[in-house]
């Protein structure tokens, strides 16, 4: 593999001022954007990890899952159509982090590295004079470059949510002036509703004390009880047909697991989510109790989604789909001084893309060119409502698929369950780079993209128009430079544990 790049600078045109100067520059232009340096907010954004927007009470759903979220939600402007490019963490979070489409980032794979040319959400604040900060409890991050340039070192990752949000509000009340933070809950991921930080796990939080066995996770709350043993292991999860038909390990037995172990799997999801929401509710709490809420920009939102049940392929997973429960999230934006509170957007597609220029917006800077995404403000108050499209892709090295093959690209390296989608919120268009083949599903009469459209192979209407939609965005969007990383032994271990096994060009596993 490549060695890994230098690390990234904040990028700059002509000779480098200083850090001062650069400051200084940046408040003065956000003067000259309608906002005075006093006037303009901080940025909180917090992405909780494989949140899916359906599983949300503000989007309908049943269950008193996201009362925190909910509540922030009646003072804030949601978006009821909002997609995440990629259904796994580090890609999508690229695409939210440089408003950038995947093939322009770069990170398309956890041994990828984001291309250090992209101007990032640090790079473009902390220019702009922001203290920055990023708080994670993923430890599959660091290795993918996202976390560079914040001004606080990425060694500062935490457990649970408590930890996590205790060292943001520690930061917080550390220092002076505005601060553009990003905050990620990975509370939420399998094993549902449970997380043992092993001495494995902790060795990612060098510096934090944190003990071996800590149980932070609900494993209650919603349907009925159950043996908490299901639901614990990773073995429970991306499971195949043939998985799901044999004996699985449940403490120190074998049995197979049964229709009530399957429910109480995805019971364990909703109490996942319930307990993250109780770290978004201590964040915004925190900010309230400290007089800083109403002057702080506040996007919640989720890296992708999950798939429980429904794709029959594998139960309980995110990465290999690109349908809507692994790329709808939620996306709900709390203005400075009451601004759009309570407007639900539910016509227009918004994408993850479409974040970062939203927050340079409302801070009075101006988006990059290479930026591909728009401001939603425009969205909101009706100056711009063209409706756009979502590119997402996935692809991996460890499928998650039994039946998959690799997929051999002259262009570029072999992958795994390689597909990509295009949509304009009412239709969306799959191509499956392995198997050739294509799924149309009209998303108003089959939310659930169970009825596949395409015939034969062929399309009209509305599949040649994505198809179209698909050609353009591969011919027209510009190409990161691909930049490999080899984890470390840790790293690696991580990854592994959690079904990240990468597979020979065979395709059997290593």
């Amino acid at each position: 593999m490549q060695s890994a790049p230098p690390a990234r600078r904040r990028p700059l045109t002509g000779d480098a001022p200083s850090a001062h100067m650069l400051a200084g520059l940046a408040l003065a232009g956000l003067a000259g954007c309608g906002n005075s340096p006093a006037e303009a907010p901080s940025v909180l954004l917090v992405t909780v990890d494989c949140l899916r927007s359906d599983h949300v009470g503000a989007y309908g759903y049943g269950r008193d899952t996201t009362p925190n979220l909910d509540a922030l939600a009646a003072e804030s402007a949601l978006f009821e159509r909002s997609y995440s490019h990629a259904p796994f963490t580090a890609p999508s979070h690229a695409s939210l982090l440089t408003g950038l489409n995947t093939p322009s980032h770069g990170l398309v794979f956890w041994n990828y590295k984001i291309d250090p040319a992209a101007q990032t959400f640090q790079d473009l604040f902390g220019a702009a004079g922001y203290r920055t900060s990023a708080f994670i409890n993923h430890p599959g991050l660091p290795p993918t470059g996202l976390l560079e340039d914040f001004d606080l070192p990425s060694t500062q990752l935490s457990g649970p949510w408590e930890d996590t949000v205790e060292h943001f509000f520690d930061w917080v009340d550390s220092g002076e002036g505005k601060f553009a933070t990003w905050v990620h809950l990975w509370d939420v991921h399998r094993p549902f509703g449970y997380r043992e930080w092993s001495a494995e796990l902790l060795g990612f939080y060098p510096g934090t004390g944190r003990q071996p066995g800590r149980l932070p996770f609900a494993e209650s709350g919603f349907g009925p009880g159950h043996d908490v043993r299901v639901g614990r292991l990773e073995a429970h999860y991306n499971v195949n047909p043939t998985e799901r038909a044999g004996p699985l390990p449940v403490g120190a037995e074998q049995r197979r697991l049964g229709e009530l172990d399957w429910r109480y799997i995805a019971d364990r999801y909703d109490n996942g989510i319930r307990f993250a929401d109780r770290g978004v509710g201590a964040l915004i709490e925190g900010l309230r109790e400290r007089g800083v809420l109403d002057d702080t920009l506040v996007v919640i939102t989720a890296d992708h989604g999950e798939s429980l049940t429904e794709r029959d392929a594998v139960w309980f997973t995110h990465d290999p789909f690109l349908y809507e429960e692994t790329l709808r999230v939620p996306l709900v934006i709390r203005f400075p001084g009451g601004r759009f509170a309570g407007q639900r957007e539910g016509e227009l597609l918004v994408r993850g893309i479409d974040v970062l220029p939203t927050l340079l917006d409302v801070s009075g800077l101006d988006a990059p060119a290479a930026l591909q995404g728009r401001s939603l403000v425009g969205v909101l108050d009706g100056s711009d409502r063209q409706p756009v499209t979502l590119l997402a892709q996935t692809q991996t090295k460890s499928a998650k698929e039994s039946f998959r093959s690799v997929v051999k690209d002259e262009a570029g390296p072999d992958w795994l369950e390689f597909r990509q989608a295009v949509t304009d919120g009412r239709h969306k268009l799959i191509l499956d780079y392995d198997t050739g083949t294509l799924e149309l599903y009209d998303l108003s009469s089959d939310p659930g993209e169970v009825h596949n459209l395409v015939v034969d192979n062929s399309l009209d209407g509305p599949g040649l128009a994505l198809r179209d939609e698909l050609q353009r965005y591969r011919s027209e969007l510009p190409a990161a430079p691909v930049h490999v990383v080899d984890p470390d032994i840790a790293s690696q271990a991580l990854l592994d544990a959690l079904g990240y096994v990468e597979k020979d060009p065979a395709g059997e596993q290593d």
